[in-house]
């Protein structure tokens, strides 16, 4: 008795050590993850070393780069002709003007037509708005309904308004975007006006970072409250509840303060993390604290006791939260910066809880008194006669079980083969969301948001200039506002139709390429004085060896728009002649649908890659390659249920929502670690198959059950996110989870019992 007493008091003087230096190191970290900020920059989503992202690079480096630019829609119900609020709009598009970090703002009411001299010939500006003289606008109007140049797609006459583009500063970054639009929101709250729409990137960014801030706190919150309701449920006691709760906090502050040292942002992909390091790290926790308490109920000392609860569970826990943090590790191949970002810091969260969980929970424990184990005989009867009659029924239906999981496997390939790739506009905010009315406003009303770009590269020797050049442009941009869907469009052409039109008296019918080359040519040394100006060198580079054709369209979807580049391709092959002229699509939007494409590729490669990781790593565990193969074939079936579920549904995946496979790969392997590890300990100890498959099943399937429960509550939380991709984040882990619970109660053991000794 004298030995123990001196080891418990050796072991208690290190644990206090231990809480000693976990107490600095903490601290330290939870002073950083307070400085931790909030950002949301979709560009991010680039992929790493793409070549279509460096020649958009080198592009927008050449005009301008796509989305920096705001949308301001203006309604007025007694029509746009009412000087009150022509009025109106002037003074409020001078004072837009004079706020930080602007370009330039194009307004209808200060565009102007040329219009040529009867008498003198001479070329004179006139405004399509005479703001002042209402007697002209009837004539006004008639100009623009029949005009078929820019002007007429920012006035709509049907619904009784119009359009202002802010072009704002290029590539912004957060600080002065949020200046922007703060003081933008403010300047129009003063204003008043009747019926105003805003749309933008920066006005985008601020609405999702803000979104993202309220459910971060929401959703940890309603974790931690799950898991409180839990522990009362399971320990009834307040150290159930204090210390479990204490572990798994501070392993999140842990890794929040890792990512604010390595300069990371809070992103809608980490805004995850609290939530999957409190499920997952409480998950290893029960199992840790489940131990310690059988043991004490033993009889058990508690070094005793913390000793057993380390060899026989620590292990696993170890191998748990390798296998988790490596199926994370795998989302870095995706190649996209804030999916790497997740899957780099989620895994230092994962094996962070493991080192708390195994020095802070056996620290605490040896400083306070031993829990006092309630009489919970009639539940754990309970427990053991429900499973054991479970496991009777499973060992007596195993080919009828066998056969439904045959039957399920082929059902569910069938519906995976019909999961499809598909992404829209801030296709992840509810249609409520008020950014989402607005988006949808412009859709409707003024040919969407969507930025167009299309390089013009001209042939070898030849300039965007030249006339045979410039009729092949005309032809490929007729074929963009006609089929393609592009509006608001700008092309090489338009100076030289500008230009056409006005020497010939300001006819519409002149608005085109002249037939002949040398009415062009012509035209072409009229226009050399003006080369100058910005409006010339955004569609023209100044080598004048590359073009460009911008304008904005409605979303279609990035799978639509896989349709439309290829008839745009089609039309290329047919009418265009290639050795005048290429094209380039690029942009923004390009460069996302593309990388979104690759991600399933790179997902299903990750997750091969974490398969074959974590079949290594348990036939290293379990000394047996058999053991591997039968570890892996429970935690496919479901991934293959829910990709099943997914195909069947006809819900589309995307860049944020593909990852949700490997997250739970990663997350439900756990229960299957933990069930084999308990059978090889029955197995070494002398038992027969069935009999340590048994205790197996009874031991860890109430353990498997119960952290499963933790994680569905956890996961469940984020079906009520404003975002989409969260919804179904949380809403395919859930199930994800859901299936393995069950593969791992019925498909593990049949497996382990047709297994040879």
């Amino acid at each position: 008795m004298e030995e123990h007493i001196k080891e418990e008091i050796k072991w208690r003087k290190y644990s206090r050590y231990v809480l000693a230096g976990l107490t600095v190191v903490l601290l330290f970290l939870g002073y950083s993850s307070s400085k931790l900020e909030f950002d949301y920059d979709f560009e991010k989503f680039f992929p790493q070393e793409d070549n279509d992202l460096q020649f958009y690079e080198d592009y927008r480096e050449r005009f301008e780069n796509d989305n920096d630019f705001i949308l301001l829609g203006f309604a007025n119900k007694e029509g746009v002709f009412d000087q009150q609020f022509l009025k109106k709009i002037q003074g409020f598009t001078d004072k837009v003007r004079g706020l930080p970090h602007l370009r330039e703002v194009i307004s209808p009411l200060e565009m102007t037509f040329i219009e040529v001299s009867p008498v003198s010939m001479g070329f004179s500006q006139k405004p399509f708005f005479h703001v002042d003289d209402t007697v002209k606008y009837a004539s006004d109007r008639k100009r623009i309904e029949s005009s078929i140049e820019p002007i007429s797609e920012m006035v709509n006459f049907e619904n009784n308004s119009l359009i202002i583009v802010i072009k704002n500063k290029q590539l912004i970054n957060k600080d002065d975007s949020d200046e922007l639009a703060t003081a933008l929101q403010e300047l129009i709250e003063k204003e008043g006006f009747e019926e105003i729409h805003v749309m933008g990137k920066i006005m985008g960014q601020q609405e999702y970072i803000a979104v993202m801030k309220v459910e971060f706190l929401t959703f940890a919150s309603i974790s931690i409250f799950v898991l409180i309701i839990f522990l009362i449920i399971a320990y009834r006691a307040l150290w159930g509840i204090l210390i479990p709760m204490a572990t798994v906090l501070l392993a999140v502050i842990g890794s929040l303060g890792f990512m604010q040292l390595s300069g990371t942002p809070l992103n809608m992909m980490t805004t995850l993390l609290p939530v999957i390091m409190l499920v997952v790290g409480m998950s290893d926790v029960v199992h840790l604290v489940s131990k310690y308490l059988e043991e004490i109920r033993y009889g058990r000392t508690k070094t005793v006791a913390i000793k057993n609860m380390l060899k026989k569970v620590g292990v696993a826990t170890l191998l748990t939260s390798l296998t988790t943090a490596l199926g994370f590790v795998t989302l870095i191949g995706v190649g996209m910066e804030p999916i790497q970002d997740f899957g780099i810091f989620t895994a230092v969260g994962v094996l962070l809880a493991f080192v708390l969980s195994i020095l802070f929970i056996p620290a605490i424990f040896l400083n306070i008194k031993k829990p006092k184990i309630t009489d919970s005989a009639r539940v754990q009867n309970a427990w053991e006669r429900g499973l054991g009659k479970f496991f009777l029924q499973l060992c007596r239906n195993q080919k009828t079980i066998l056969v439904i999981y045959a039957v399920v496997t082929v059902v569910c390939i069938v519906g995976a083969t019909r999961i499809k790739f598909d992404y829209f506009l801030m296709q992840d905010l509810a249609e409520e969301q008020p950014l989402m009315q607005e988006l949808r406003y412009f859709q409707k009303q003024f040919g969407g948001i969507r930025p167009f770009e299309l390089a013009i590269i001209p042939a070898e020797g030849k300039l965007v200039t030249d006339y045979d050049v410039i009729r092949e442009i005309e032809k490929l941009e007729k074929y963009l506002d006609n089929e393609y869907g592009v509006n608001q469009m700008i092309s090489p052409t338009f100076p030289f139709k500008f230009a056409n039109k006005t020497m010939r008296n300001g006819r519409d019918e002149f608005y085109k390429i002249p037939d002949n080359e040398k009415r062009f040519d012509y035209l072409k040394r009229q226009m050399e004085k003006f080369e100058g100006r910005e409006e010339l060198q955004q569609i023209v580079s100044a080598d004048k060896k590359m073009g460009r054709i911008f304008g904005r369209m409605v979303d279609p979807g990035s799978r639509e728009m896989l349709n439309r580049n290829a008839g745009l391709e089609a039309f290329y092959a047919a009418n265009i002649d290639a050795n005048v002229l290429n094209y380039k699509l690029t942009g923004t939007p390009v460069i996302i649908d593309e990388a979104g494409r690759n991600v399933s590729e790179n997902i299903v490669i990750g997750l091969l890659f974490a398969f074959l990781l974590i079949g290594i790593s348990m036939g290293i565990l379990f000394k047996s390659i058999k053991i591997a193969l039968i570890s892996l074939v429970p935690n496919m079936f479901p991934i293959l249920l829910t990709a099943g579920y997914i195909g069947f549904a006809g819900i589309d995946l995307n860049m944020s929502t593909a990852i949700v496979f490997t997250i739970a790969f990663g997350i439900a392997v756990d229960d299957t670690i933990h069930f084999l590890s308990r059978y090889r300990q029955e197995m070494t100890q002398g038992r027969t198959n069935l009999f340590a498959l048994r205790r197996t099943f009874i031991s860890t399937g109430k353990a498997i059950i119960i952290t499963s429960i933790i994680l569905l509550g956890g996961f469940g939380s984020l079906i009520f996110s404003n975002f989409l991709s969260t919804f179904y984040i949380g809403l395919f882990v859930s199930m994800t989870l859901f299936f393995a619970v069950i593969t791992d109660l019925t498909l593990l053991p049949m497996m382990l019992l047709k297994k040879k000794r």
